[in-house]
This record gives structure tokens, sequence and C-alpha cells, in this order.
């Protein structure tokens, strides 16, 4: 498991290492997006969004428009666990595969946004990580859609294999049922599969990043 977030006892964020195929260097980085800054009472968000251009501006449109969804849940969350104890939050993000981003008109475009909570009194944030990703139309797609002769047999077999080549801890009870709804395309073009603090590992061992096949 590689850690997307830190929290210091002082309450700020620093960034650690990525999960793999994610621009780790500003020359790894695509241009296409932008970081937005905003700060609000207990809650920093440095959240992406795509530069609009001649040719792009519909595409642009629909792909802030999904961002700021997630922004807007995001928000609405930390002012619900405000009103049970003080919690800070904090969102960033990390790009993946970027298409033609000018003229939008193929490609896959992908992003993880990565969110983390600290509430007053826990010793330990809590960090979340989601995948946007945009065909050239600039709609979300499911994983089907890339990977569609991916079974869950599969799946599991490359949960297994993960855990054992980095040394990570499977909870008894990780077998999926399911294919995984939250994933990313990273520049490799390879797509890794996310799960969330305790869904397959213990909660130490943070965002689980998958790899479960190549576009």
């Amino acid at each position: 498991m590689l850690a997307a977030l830190l929290i210091s006892l002082s309450g700020e964020v620093a960034e650690a290492s990525l999960w793999p195929g994610l621009a780790s260097k500003v020359s790894e980085k695509s241009g296409a997006f932008r970081t937005d800054d905003f700060h609000q009472g207990s809650m920093t968000l440095r959240s992406p969004y795509l530069v609009t251009h001649l040719n792009n501006a519909d595409f642009a449109g629909r792909v802030n428009a999904a961002i700021a969804r997630e922004k807007d849940r995001f928000t609405e969350e930390l002012a619900a666990d405000n009103q049970v104890k003080p919690t800070e939050g904090w969102m960033i993000w990390h790009e993946g595969l970027i298409g033609n981003f000018i003229s939008n008109n193929e490609g896959i475009t992908s992003i993880v946004l990565v969110e983390q909570k600290l509430s007053a009194g826990d010793e330990h944030g809590k960090t979340f990580a989601k995948g946007l990703n945009f065909n050239g139309a600039g709609d979300l797609f499911d994983l089907p859609q890339v990977l569609p002769r991916l079974t869950v047999a599969d799946v599991n077999a490359c949960i297994e294999l993960t855990a054992k080549k980095k040394g990570i801890t499977l909870l008894p009870n990780h077998e999926v049922t399911e294919l995984p709804t939250n994933f990313y395309v990273g520049k490799n073009r390879v797509v890794y599969a996310l799960y969330q603090q305790d869904d397959l590992t213990p909660f130490r061992e943070g965002v689980f990043s998958v790899p479960i096949g190549k576009v």
C-alpha cells in the first residue's frame, strides 16, 4: 500500500508516495488540469479543473461538473461530521492517463481525488480515494467498458498476487463478489482498482491499489 496523504500532529497535510501509474513529477503532468485552492473553516480543497480550450468547451464542462459534484459531496459530509465533533478535511488530486485534452475526441482521461478527514480526539485520519474516468465525450465510464473480459475471479487473483508481492496483510474475508466500481487508469495504461481502508486490508494499510488489467 502507498499512502496518498499524511496528517501530522499539527493537523497539516503533506503528500507522500503516490499510487502506481500516477504523475509524481511536474514533468509527467499533461498540463490539461490546473489546481483550484479553496480554504474555508476546517476544510482545505486542492481540487482539479480541466482547462477550457477552443475545441473542448463541452468536454471540459462535463468533466468539471463531475468534479464539482464530488467536491459538493465531500463538503456536505464534512459539515455533517462537524455536527458530531470538530473535524478537519482535505482534498488533493493526482493525474493518471490523459487523452487528447485539446480536442478530446479520443482517449481516456483519468484522475484520482484523495480525501482525508481528522476528527478531534482521533489518533489517525481516514483516507478515501476515488477514481474519475472519462471517455472522449466527457462522460464517466464503468470498468466493463475498458476491460470487458475481466471476471470477478480475475480480480481476486490480482488481489492475492498484489498483496503477496507488496507484503500486504489481507483480511480473512477479503474475497470480492463483484467487479470494482472504483478504479483509475494510470499513465502506463494499467487499470488499478481502489479499495478503501478496512475493505480488504487492515486500516493501517491505507488505501489498497490493485492492478487488474491494461488498456
